[in-house]
Formats: C-alpha cells, structure tokens, sequence
C-alpha cells in the first residue's frame, strides 16, 4: 500500500511541473503493452513521458480528466514562470 501511494504522490508531482511550466496542452491515453499510459501533450504535440499507467481504462480516463481540469484552471504563459 505505501508503494501505491509514493507512485501517487510522484505522479502528482510530475504532473504540476508539467502544468507549471506553461508548455502543457492537454493529457492524454496511449495504450502500450496491455496498459493504458497517461502521457501530457506539449503545445508543440509531443508528449510527454509517462505520467501513470493503469491496467483499468477508467482509472486511466478519470486521470486524463483531472489532469485537463487543472490544465484549464492553471493557464500561465512560458514566460511568467
């Protein structure tokens, strides 16, 4: 259980940096290996590396969700950071 929740944590870290940094556009789901990746999409449309990876497509959708709702919520142009 307290290994789930470091992954959790990191995730959640990885994640704000990336919509901090002003570059993120959008996260989406690539599907690799049987498992459904979480990835952020840069303005520029190359992604990420992987931010989560879930076996179950609905955790990986309610993520992906998330992660756009503080996209939208955090819009901060490049040059402010």
């Amino acid at each position: 259980m307290t290994a789930k929740l470091v992954e959790t944590q990191l995730w959640q870290q990885n994640l704000a940096g990336l919509i901090r940094s002003g570059f993120f556009s959008r996260a989406e789901i690539v599907q690799a290996r049987g498992l459904y990746t979480v990835v952020g999409i840069y303005g520029d449309g190359s992604s990420s590396a992987p931010l989560a990876k879930y076996a179950d497509l609905r955790r990986a959708l309610d993520a992906v969700d998330l992660a756009n709702q503080l996209a939208k919520s955090n819009r901060v142009p490049p040059e402010h950071n």
